[in-house]
């Protein structure tokens, strides 16, 4: 317990570290400045990961649950779901007023209104078929309650539903959102073309030339999405998204239920971990508001971007603890293969490492949360 316990010092170290060295350079440095003070933007933040954490549960729930081969009871996975939904209905209705990437409420009611802004209209529909796969899950689970609380279906067959229709429909979740981010970018940037095709601030200001001429009517079809370009940053966002919400759904899960095999959690970890650090990287090279990665050895020359020093800092912490996951797997792995070698009777403990590897998760997604505003700052000065 030594080592983990270091590794929890070292990642709230780290985070204070990156805090005060940030907020230390805001009263010299007006370029990294204003968007992080204040209780408000906290609490915002706060909010939003929540709803990250809520929506990474419900995918440990259904799609981890599965694959990590426990079998919790039916009631633990049904009165779960419902925590989990009433949460993502609070945090989502805030996010749809105070977070959506247009400047009116999203809603299909206000179509003629979203019309007057570039791709308004667009953003709706593609968030409107997420909030019916939202809807879809809910109904699925009700259904399934209804049907649990009757007693007279097998509840072998009510369990297997729960967790393939979830794991689908959370799987389906992930893509759409991964969509709306980046109609997100299309319409904070617009007429400014995306990241991945051009659309960075360098030393002298926005590169990229406009898409066109802002004198025309606001632009609302899907031709955003009718790129290879598109498509590519959609993938990469999924499978990062994907792999997040598995690696702390999966955690979250096996520390709850406590029926997992160590040698398939090890193989689980592994897979989702290689799935985030693949497309970590190459969401590092194309969703990048900056003309550089933001990776520590390009932060003087970031430093002289607005919000570079802070946005880096942030980035540099996230990986730092991604590391730390890690090794922390990896120190697992050496555990089970030593307790394998030796036929160890009492096989070791993974709750320990459980614990830390779903602090080290729910810390991360806190600076996933920051870093996003940072960016979003970056695309609205674009």
């Amino acid at each position: 317990m030594t080592v983990l316990s270091k590794i929890l010092f070292l990642a709230a170290a780290l985070t204070l570290l990156t805090l005060s060295d940030v907020f230390s350079h805001e009263a010299a440095e007006h370029s990294d400045p204003e968007l992080l003070l204040g209780w408000q933007i906290w609490l915002h933040l706060t909010i939003q990961w929540v709803h990250l954490v809520a929506f990474s549960l419900w995918l440990g729930l259904s799609a981890g649950t599965l694959l990590l081969g426990i079998k919790p009871p039916l009631d633990q996975l049904l009165y779960s779901a419902w925590i989990l939904f009433l949460v993502m209905l609070a945090t989502g209705i805030y996010n749809m007023e105070w977070s959506a990437g247009i400047s009116q409420t999203p809603s299909l009611l206000l179509l003629p209104l979203l019309e007057k802004i570039p791709y308004g209209v667009t953003y709706t529909v593609i968030l409107a078929i997420k909030l019916g796969f939202y809807t879809l899950t809910i109904i699925m689970t009700l259904i399934l309650t209804l049907l649990h609380l009757h007693g007279k279906v097998d509840k072998d067959k009510l369990w297997q539903t729960f967790l393939s229709s979830g794991t689908v429909l959370g799987v389906a979740i992930a893509f759409v959102t991964s969509i709306v981010l980046l109609l997100h970018e299309v319409t904070d940037l617009w007429p400014t073309p995306l990241h991945s095709l051009g659309g960075v601030v360098g030393p002298g200001g926005p590169q990229g030339q406009t898409m066109v001429s802002q004198n025309v009517p606001p632009p609302n079809d899907f031709q955003p999405l009718a790129t290879r370009a598109a498509w590519i940053d959609i993938g990469v966002r999924w499978i990062h998204l994907l792999g997040f919400g598995l690696w702390l759904g999966g955690n979250a899960a096996a520390l709850v239920f406590n029926r997992v095999s160590s040698g398939r959690f090890l193989l689980y970890s592994w897979i989702v971990l290689t799935l985030q650090v693949l497309s970590g990287i190459a969401n590092m090279a194309r969703w990048t508001p900056f003309y550089l990665s933001p990776y520590v050895w390009n932060l003087d020359e970031l430093s002289h971007i607005r919000f570079g020093k802070t946005y880096t800092l942030f980035m540099m912490a996230k990986h730092v603890l991604v590391f730390m996951a890690i090794s922390l797997t990896m120190r697992m792995t050496v555990r089970y293969r030593r307790a394998h070698s030796k036929a160890e009777i009492n096989p070791f403990d993974l709750r320990p490492f459980v614990v830390v590897g779903l602090f080290l998760g729910l810390v991360i997604g806190y600076l996933i949360i920051i870093v996003l505003l940072l960016h979003e700052g970056v695309d609205h000065a674009l």
